[in-house]
């Protein structure tokens, strides 16, 4: 009769510090990367980047194909930058990627929280590659920094939100 009251005793006993801290929330790095994130390099403003993502949003929904498959998503590429769109499950999105970024294959990827503090978030693409991404704030407007296979850092706005609360 004691060895059960002693287990659940143990259970309530309280946890180590590191043990309490709370996991990084999927779900709200999801809602944060869920945008069409245009490019901004040298003197671009965000409207000139901005100009047109709507459109653009609109366009890349025409070309999805009847038939949803890893093949056929592996075709829709956006126009300028990077569509990233939620599904109803936190850790997956599916990403849209313009033609400068063929080393990132568009469809449904994978999407888990490396370092929530500094906005590190892992992103694995329909074909396999794991792409490390940064969120962050330039004033008003959320930015997007992804290391290229090359080294090189592509800078991105966010345009326009593709979640819905």
């Amino acid at each position: 009769m004691l060895r059960p009251l002693l287990a659940i005793a143990i259970l309530l006993l309280p946890l180590p510090a590191s043990a309490q801290t709370q996991a990084p929330d999927v779900a709200r790095a999801t809602r944060a990367l869920s945008a069409m994130w245009r490019p901004m390099g040298g003197a671009t403003t965000v409207e000139a980047a901005c100009a047109g993502a709507l459109q653009e949003i609109e366009a890349v929904e025409a070309a999805l194909p009847p038939v949803l498959t890893q093949t056929s998503l592996a075709r829709v590429r956006a126009l300028r930058g990077l569509l990233i769109v939620p599904t109803e499950d936190p850790q997956v999105a599916y990403f849209f990627p313009d033609r400068s970024m063929a080393w990132f294959t568009s469809g449904m990827g994978a999407i888990a929280v490396i370092n929530e503090a500094e906005g590190f978030v892992g992103v694995r693409d329909a074909g396999g590659r794991d792409i490390a991404l940064q969120l962050g704030r330039g004033g008003e407007h959320p930015l997007l920094r992804i290391r290229n296979p090359d080294g090189q850092v592509l800078n991105f706005v966010g345009c326009a939100p593709t979640w819905r609360s």
